[in-house]
């Protein structure tokens, strides 16, 4: 009976390998825009920031020099729990601010409380960025281009402004390129609903009311990502405009980040799991299947501890080590030339075996997740403009 359950695992492990390297074909074209639209749509620009002084500079300039029209743009930024100058900074950039001294932490939270006392009107769309973002002049006019065509809700594509601050760091921009292409984009290719990434987002006022607002989850993103899905709205995928921010570099901030990601998850999945599978749709069982699996690095570590494994000890119990062999390099190999196609240059691709180091830290992630029930802000150092 053992034996059994093991081989059922091992072939409910290698069926998810291969659903997510083939549907990742998709994203192998190049992403269409939307053709250039009048650009007349009003935006709710709004930065959730705690303690950002030293960073949220850089983005308010960046949202000034935006080629779109400023009177169709109202800039807040959410001072949320500061005890630093960062709404002080965010004056002097001559933007409106929002001070919030009391509530619950986190981005969802933030907002909801930020939305309550200043609602959208019906002719508005909220955008939100991080404040340690930077973000290109093309990026209001293209977020109207996607809107005009259509969409309800889109996200940007999410770059990393400081992938050589560390191997962690490294590691964790191979990871965003590599499933902006073969996720975001292919996803989107088929139709299906891009991830929310909480920012480089934008959600009409109609949309984000249909979803029933921020909700206070510890991924707030991926709950409204849902919601949004669940009434009805596709998240949209823009492709070629990249909003950079600054990933953790050390060892502590990467695991409580992750940890908490995690555990969002997994509270997201336990309110939404039974939903999408009564759902009944392919975009709905894409998003189930991404809400039940564990990190795609962590599966490819587990893919190649079972080629040892199998090819060590012979065991009946465990397929060929030739079968985890392939398994292992199919995802490991694939995402090389998606990165190479998005402009990655030799020099990181070389390196993409980094995200061994993520894998490895999963174990560790999935135990402090345990004890997540808390939001963690991640320190931003400040990388380079």
């Amino acid at each position: 009976m053992l034996r059994l359950v093991g081989l059922i695992a091992q072939t409910l492990l290698i069926l998810l390998v291969a659903y997510n390297a083939v549907t990742a074909l998709w994203g192998w074209p190049q992403p269409h825009s939307a053709p250039r639209g009048p650009r007349r749509r009003r935006f709710r620009v709004v930065v959730p920031a705690h303690n950002e002084a030293q960073v949220i500079a850089w983005l308010l300039e960046d949202l000034a020099r935006q080629d779109y029209p400023a009177e169709l743009t109202q800039v807040w930024v959410l001072a949320d729990r500061c005890d630093d100058a960062t709404a002080d900074v965010a004056r002097s950039h001559g933007v409106a601010v929002a001070e919030r001294n009391a509530g619950p932490s986190g981005k969802g939270a933030a907002l909801g409380w930020y939305l309550e006392a200043h609602p959208l009107d019906g002719d508005e769309t909220l955008v939100v960025f991080d404040a340690d973002n930077r973000i290109p002049p093309e990026t209001l006019g293209r977020i109207a281009d996607e809107l005009d065509a259509g969409a309800e809700a889109v996200q940007c594509y999410l770059d990393v402004t400081n992938p050589d601050r560390s191997p962690l760091a490294e590691a964790a921009a191979l990871s965003y390129w590599a499933s902006n292409r073969m996720v975001q984009a292919a996803r989107a290719r088929l139709g299906w609903s891009a991830d929310l990434g909480g920012t480089g987002m934008a959600i009409t006022a109609r949309a984000l009311a249909d979803a029933g607002g921020f909700g206070d989850a510890l991924t707030e993103d991926q709950e409204l990502g849902l919601r949004l899905f669940l009434a009805g709205h596709r998240v949209g995928w823009i492709h070629d405009v990249r909003i950079r921010d600054e990933k953790p570099a050390g060892l502590a901030s990467t695991v409580r980040q992750r940890a908490r990601w995690m555990a969002g998850k997994r509270k997201v999945r336990r309110a939404y799991l039974g939903r999408l599978v009564r759902h009944g749709t392919p975009a709905a069982f894409d998003m189930a299947v991404r809400l039940v699996q564990p990190g795609r690095s962590f599966v490819a570590l587990l893919s190649g501890v079972l080629t040892v494994a199998a090819w060590a000890s012979g065991s009946s119990w465990l397929f060929g080590w030739q079968v985890w062999a392939a398994v292992t390099a199919v995802q490991v190999l694939e995402p090389v030339p998606f990165l190479a196609r998005d402009g990655v240059e030799p020099a990181r691709l070389v390196r993409y075996p980094l995200l061994v180091l993520l894998a490895a830290l999963w174990v560790p992630i999935r135990i402090v997740s345990a004890r997540t029930s808390d939001w963690y802000h991640t320190p931003h150092e400040g990388s380079s403009p």
